[in-house]
């Protein structure tokens, strides 16, 4: 990055903290607090108000933010999030491909641990199955995670699981509304998929290289049919009636997947089975499981150490089901 770039982004950011910090802030004080000139100022300011920050000048006194512009912006984030890791670098698209696509290219290239790949609209986004992931500019949540976990490649299924816990959390927290996981990927508000997860990675023989974990969550749009073979969707927009902020609920998902990532490397992945099937949407219930011609039917019991799904058939044998191409129906 140019030093010009970084001196610019460092104005906005400093102007920003002191507007969200609430009051009237002074433009003179500003640009001597920066060591910018006044024109830098105005145009930082043009800048935010372009990208949708309503900022109010007072005569003679200075600047007074009245509004934010529900948008994902690195700034807003850094500014209010509290992790360890996760998030402390953050990439947002305005318009991209997928994040899942723009995350591999990036952590091929030795990306953080950690980093965020988020953006407001995605052209080619994709969920489980290659089935295309709809959405709206603007409209809903989307963003990857790239984790560089110390796992071997058995336990890859683990950062789906890591990352639909917290999702079942900061939903709870933010919209007030309970929701569960259906086994492998998705996320359920009653009986409609309200977000799903696709977790990719690349494996050394003995370990996980890097892991890529891409997350949907309908928030303020879903989809009035569904995709060829998918279910029926909503949002939290739906589910109770008013629109939640994005940014608070990435915020929420991004500190309880870090205190649990975190909790992992002091631990192992055990707690995150019991943390699962606290939200599963299919424990003790009777599901058919679907793969090329082959079904089978039975109760579900949890899941092992590697994710697979337990399922106890009619006859009582025990079956372990890895994600795979397995399709699971109610």
């Amino acid at each position: 990055m140019e030093k010009s770039e970084r001196v610019a982004r460092k104005v906005r950011e400093s102007i920003l903290t002191a507007l969200i910090h609430g009051g009237v802030v002074s433009g003179e004080a500003l640009s001597r607090e920066l060591k910018v000139s006044r024109p830098a100022i105005w145009k930082t300011i043009g800048q935010l108000r372009e990208d949708g920050f309503q900022i109010e000048s007072r005569q003679g006194k200075g600047y007074v933010l009245k509004a934010l512009p529900d948008i994902l912006f690195p700034d807003l984030l850094h500014h209010r999030l509290k992790t360890h890791l996760l998030g402390k670098r953050i990439i947002h698209f305005p318009h991209t491909d997928s994040t899942n696509m723009r995350a591999k290219i990036l952590a091929a290239d030795g990306a953080a641990d950690g980093t965020l790949v988020v953006a407001e609209y995605q052209a080619k986004g994709k969920g489980r199955m290659q089935r295309l992931w709809q959405s709206p500019a603007g409209k809903n949540l989307l963003f990857s995670l790239i984790l560089r976990p110390d796992w071997p490649p058995g336990q890859a299924f683990y950062g789906t699981v890591l990352a639909s816990v917290s999702l079942c959390r900061a939903m709870e927290e933010i919209a007030g509304i309970e929701v569960k996981i259906k086994w492998p990927n998705d996320l359920y508000a009653g009986e409609k998929k309200i977000a799903g997860i696709l977790t990719e990675f690349s494996t050394d023989p003995d370990r996980i290289e890097y892991m890529i974990i891409g997350v949907g969550v309908n928030c303020h749009w879903a989809p009035a049919e569904p995709p060829p073979g998918g279910m029926p969707a909503t949002s939290l927009l739906k589910e109770i009636g008013k629109k939640i902020s994005r940014l608070d609920l990435l915020i929420r998902f991004l500190e309880h997947g870090d205190a649990a990532y975190q909790r992992i490397e002091r631990e192992g992945v055990g707690f995150l089975r019991e943390e699962w099937s606290r939200y599963s949407l299919v424990t003790r219930r009777t599901v058919t499981l679907i793969n090329n011609q082959k079904t089978w039917t039975g109760e579900v019991q949890g899941i092992d150490e590697q994710g697979g799904l337990i399922l106890r058939l009619a006859d009582g044998r025990l079956e372990t089901f890895l994600a795979g191409d397995v399709h699971l129906r109610f």
